[in-house]
């Protein structure tokens, strides 16, 4: 168990000193996506739609209708949120 708090710890670092204010928010909504999602249907249903809405997000909406800029960045900070909320 320590093994994952120091894993989650180094994250955390990593996030705080290298993150804008837009990779937090994706790092956000990727952590609160998988939590409401995991309580609704099996863990990795949940882990696999979350994935599905972060990537769709940037590729419909971002780069296809143009609401938004398309960055590649924002899937890696979701898919980090993603990952520290299933630790």
């Amino acid at each position: 168990m320590d093994f994952l708090k120091k894993i989650r710890q180094k994250i955390d670092e990593f996030c705080f000193n290298h993150m804008r204010m837009d990779g937090a928010q994706h790092l956000i909504a990727g952590i609160l996506i998988y939590d409401v999602l995991k309580y609704l249907i099996p863990v990795w249903s949940a882990i696999l739609i979350t994935l599905i809405i972060l990537v769709a997000k940037e590729v419909v909406l971002d780069k296809w209708i143009k609401k938004g800029v398309a960055d590649w960045h924002d899937i890696i900070w979701g898919v980090i949120g993603l990952l520290l909320g299933v630790l």
